[in-house]
């Protein structure tokens, strides 16, 4: 007589296994949902997401967003979504006449303005927010009052009410901060009411660096005036690369014994420790991070790398070139949201 098989894992066993699958390969939770019915059941639920960002605080980095010209050398740019993970593409992958202002929380600021002269009359330029995996453009409202503008900064966050399980069904805000030749100009655009609010002006004017991205920490954002990068550090907090000689600099903003806010030196990584064994790199810039992940983007003549500042790796990105702008994107994925198909 054959003996019975032995009764099926409880659901709340078989969540505890799931929730430890790696979440920086989105693949992997889809071909655990097609196993069967139940398992498709348990990992598409709200309680298992929730229970994934428990165990996992920080977002994966699932790949990198380059923005450069088009190919038919028209002028215009094209934003391209280049994924992480090998085994499934996006459902798109690109989206030509639009660059990538900011990314985060799968959300990705884009503008369709290349490289307009501050003089210019036009206007403001033309502003959507993109879900790159799920393919899905939001086109924002023309800003308003925006002549002038000689340069400016963007970021894109989620709204207060987000209660970060499904990031890119939730409201979302973005924030402009515009440089004139008269002063400065900040604008808030909500998505809950599809509409920006009237401009806050200061009668100084401020050097914007349109390739540097902001750092979010608390409930403030941290706009660079000068060639260094701000990061979101791990734990939330305010940080800062530079680098100096052959080092990479990592600095956080915290309290001395004191109570007084200052910039302290966190860690010196030398060049030599990350440049990988046969790898020809001379010298390199800091070009981007990831929010609190630990990861930095550094830009070579041999083209892109990526440093993970934890295990001091480095390893070249592909499909990109010294002409591109790149930029994380970060998100997590899990069955249940408009991922991949299935």
């Amino acid at each position: 007589m054959a003996a019975r098989p032995p009764p099926p894992l409880p659901d709340e066993i078989v969540e505890e296994i799931l929730v430890r699958v790696p979440p920086d390969d989105p693949a992997r939770l889809v071909r655990a949902a097609l196993a069967c019915k139940r398992w498709r059941r348990l990992v598409s639920g709200p309680s298992f997401r929730r229970r994934f960002r428990e165990v996992h605080p920080t977002p994966p980095v699932l790949g990198f967003l380059r923005s450069g010209v088009d190919a038919d050398g028209g002028g215009g740019g094209t934003v391209r979504f280049i994924p992480a993970w090998s085994s499934r593409r996006p459902r798109a992958d690109r989206r030509a006449g639009w660059r990538a202002l900011d990314s985060r929380n799968g959300s990705v600021l884009l503008h369709s303005d290349p490289c307009r002269p501050w003089h210019d009359p036009a206007g403001a330029p033309a502003l959507a927010v993109w879900d790159p995996v799920a393919d899905e453009l939001r086109e924002l409202p023309a800003l308003p009052d925006f002549p002038g503008v000689y340069a400016f900064k963007a970021a894109v966050l989620c709204a207060e009410c987000c209660d970060h399980l499904n990031c890119r069904r939730e409201p979302f805000v973005v924030v402009i901060v515009a440089a004139r030749p008269a002063g400065s100009s900040a604008y808030l655009y909500t998505s809950e009411a599809d509409a920006w609010s009237e401009p806050t002006s200061a009668p100084h004017s401020v050097l914007l660096f349109e390739g540097k991205r902001s750092a979010h920490a608390g409930n403030a954002l941290y706009f660079v005036f000068t060639h260094i990068v701000l990061m979101t550090a791990e734990g939330g907090g305010l940080g800062c690369l530079t680098i100096k000689g052959s080092g990479l600099h990592l600095w956080l903003w915290e309290a001395d014994p004191n109570g007084d806010m200052r910039w302290a030196q966190s860690r010196v990584i030398e060049h030599e420790t990350l440049v990988p064994e046969g790898a020809f790199v001379v010298s390199f810039d800091v070009v981007g991070f990831a929010d609190g992940g630990g990861m930095v983007y550094l830009g070579t003549k041999d083209g892109f790398y990526i440093a993970d500042l934890k295990s001091r790796c480095l390893r070249k990105a592909e499909g990109v070139n010294g002409m591109d702008e790149i930029m994380p994107y970060i998100s997590f994925y899990t069955p249940g949201t408009p991922l991949l198909s299935l």
